[in-house]
């Protein structure tokens, strides 16, 4: 996990990163799911029962897209802030996903749907690599112990190393 700065209205705020390799076939999307909420709680992020269903579902759906019409290799990167996730998954393809037409009785082509209306904004874009698809979700914004604790720890890490030393000579200051 690394935290990132960057400026929410103005106001500097980290965002909590990870990242991590998924393998190209079935199983990998439900590691991918399982993983995906274990690294979010270990944030420290409170997941209600309706936040870990929606986060799985959209986790399943970009994976699976990736699995199934993209290229190895497959990554995971998650990006917190307090109420929001977004979930990417970037594999080698620079293929469009495509918005599926399932009509009522096919099982496939409702993946780019779901995540739509789950999502607060989804999207996608070329790398170098192949290609991103992501979504933001909205999350319980309540801010627990633990993601508190992490937070005070890189802030003190932060301002411990900006901090001048008084015992240091002033020209190295």
């Amino acid at each position: 996990m690394t935290a990132r700065q960057t400026r929410i209205g103005g106001i500097p705020m980290p965002i909590l990163v990870t990242r991590f390799a998924v393998a190209g076939a079935g199983e990998g999307v439900a590691q991918a799911r399982q993983e995906v909420v274990e690294r979010v709680r270990r944030w420290g992020v409170r997941l209600d029962d309706d936040s870990e269903g929606t986060v799985r579902l959209v986790t399943s759906e970009l994976v699976t897209n990736a699995v199934v019409h993209g290229e190895e290799p497959i990554a995971v990167g998650l990006y917190h802030r307090p109420g929001r996730l977004v979930i990417e998954v970037l594999d080698s393809s620079p293929r469009q996903p495509m918005r599926g037409s399932a009509g009522s009785e096919e099982e496939f082509g409702r993946g780019w749907l779901l995540v739509d209306a789950l999502a607060v904004s989804a999207g996608w874009e070329p790398t170098e690599q192949g290609k991103r698809v992501w979504a933001q979700l909205e999350l319980p914004s309540s801010a627990p112990a633990i993601r508190a604790a992490v937070l005070r720890q890189f802030f003190r890490r932060r301002s411990h190393v900006e901090a001048p030393h008084t015992s240091a000579p002033a020209a190295v200051r």
